[in-house]
């Protein structure tokens, strides 16, 4: 089990490795890198390693960021993160396409009078026309076709921006973190050129909650789920959680998760309820498309450290920011958002470190293994000192048992003699004395 245990171990981490390889190919062969967000926490979503790197990358390379599920925030509060990103790079509000259709699917014909055309929220994408003429017009000012790449943390919407770009289900998506294992080429027209990219490695330094949200599959897979689910409730309101999955009162992450279990009716054998599944439930929940938060703007409006005015300046050039702001706010228009009342306020972690290094991977490895095989003394320790226990606690009863029972000695003694060398004692039974002591047992007798 143990041998296993480190060989997916093993496995995990060397695809992270490709993660950061594949990413790496992404950021370089693009002329314009777009940084998905989560509309709901903005700033947990965007990686100022990964930034640092595009934009000290020299050459003319842009990085535009994408505000992606904005129909799960207020109206108020999306106003202000645009407000508030605007100023560090061009940013494009966005809500992807839910139900697309396989390429591979031929749609059907269908008379106008009996056609039947799905209008439903889920199925309309916005922003569509205002990132496309983004980046038609830089096409037409660079004189060239260009590359897009899209970067981000999982589950913020990366290949669901370029399917409803393409309008067709081009790259694999669901609610699964890491589908996208390698780079994708997508052609969106003959000048511009789209390229899937892997999740961005959240960094083990990194807090609890923005582990719990950025990461991949690895907190599922260490058995991390309740710690997980303890990050996200402690930032959020009690009252609001109780009312949006319909609970009473809990004292702690693992009620929390019992009385949801109960609630959705996860049970395992014998009614016991299934705070795993719970757990894994509430994860989908917060990063798909399904719950609406919202995190609230920082207090101050500087520059991100990793940021100055001049490289500011240089990533707007090339863009009509006046145009880009105007079509944000058609799309914003066109947007059905929930009630402020309804929405729960999240507390943001703030930026996300990612690991983009694939030495950094290295050196995290290095750590792990250290700490399994200190966790290995401690438990072979403890093992040891509980097999002494065990042999001290066998000898004492060994001794007791002794004194009270002289028969039980003097079986012991001769035990002793046989392994002394000595010829072992002949042992012999009478039938018939045992039989007469049975019968003479009497049943009308009270025997205390």
């Amino acid at each position: 089990m143990k041998l296993k245990g480190k060989s997916n171990k093993l496995l995990n981490k060397n695809s992270k490795k490709s993660f950061c390889g594949e990413l790496k190919k992404v950021v370089e062969a693009s002329d314009i890198v777009l940084q998905v967000l989560d509309a709901r926490d903005p700033l947990g979503c965007r990686c100022p390693q990964v930034e640092q790197i595009i934009t000290q990358s020299g050459g003319n390379k842009k990085l535009l960021l994408v505000l992606n599920k904005i129909d799960l925030v207020p109206r108020e509060n999306l106003e202000k993160w645009l407000h508030y990103l605007k100023n560090e790079f061009p940013t494009v509000a966005f809500k992807s396409s839910m139900q697309l259709k396989d390429r591979s699917m031929q749609e059907k014909k269908h008379p106008k009078e009996s056609a039947r055309v799905d209008l439903s929220r889920g199925s309309m994408c916005f922003g569509r026309e205002c990132l496309l003429k983004l980046l038609q017009e830089y096409c037409r000012s660079q004189d060239k076709a260009i590359q897009v790449g899209v970067i981000g943390f999982p589950n913020v919407g990366k290949s669901s921006i370029i399917n409803s770009l393409k309008e067709v289900r081009a790259c694999d998506v669901g609610p699964v973190r890491g589908i996208t294992k390698c780079m994708q080429a997508i052609h969106i027209d003959k000048q511009i050129r789209m390229l899937d990219s892997p999740s961005i490695i959240a960094a083990p330094s990194n807090s609890a909650l923005a582990l719990a949200l950025r990461s991949t599959t690895d907190i599922e897979d260490s058995g991390k789920l309740v710690d997980a689910v303890n990050a996200i409730v402690k930032h959020c309101s009690k009252q609001q959680i109780m009312l949006y999955y319909n609970l009473p009162d809990f004292r702690n992450s693992v009620e929390f998760l019992t009385l949801l279990a109960q609630k959705r009716g996860m049970l395992k054998k014998g009614g016991v309820p299934d705070t795993e599944s719970a757990a894994k439930l509430l994860l989908y929940d917060w990063t798909g498309a399904k719950v609406s938060y919202h995190s609230l703007l920082p207090a101050s409006r500087n520059l991100s450290p990793h940021l100055t005015k001049e490289v500011v300046v240089e990533m707007q050039q090339g863009f009509n920011l006046k145009d880009l702001e105007k079509d944000n706010m058609d799309t914003i228009k066109a947007v059905k958002y929930p009630n402020l009342a309804s929405s729960i306020i999240f507390q943001s972690s703030g930026l996300t470190n990612g690991t983009v290094e694939e030495n950094e991977l290295a050196e995290e490895t290095l750590e792990l293994e250290n700490i399994e095989t200190n966790e290995e003394a401690d438990d072979s320790t403890e093992d040891d000192q509980d097999s002494n226990e065990e042999e001290e606690v066998v000898e004492e009863n060994i001794q007791t048992s002794r004194k009270t029972n002289p028969a039980k000695l003097n079986m012991d003694e001769s035990l002793e003699e046989q392994t002394a060398g000595e010829q072992p004692p002949t042992l012999s039974f009478n039938l018939d004395e045992t039989t007469d002591q049975d019968d003479a047992y009497d049943f009308n007798t009270d025997y205390v």
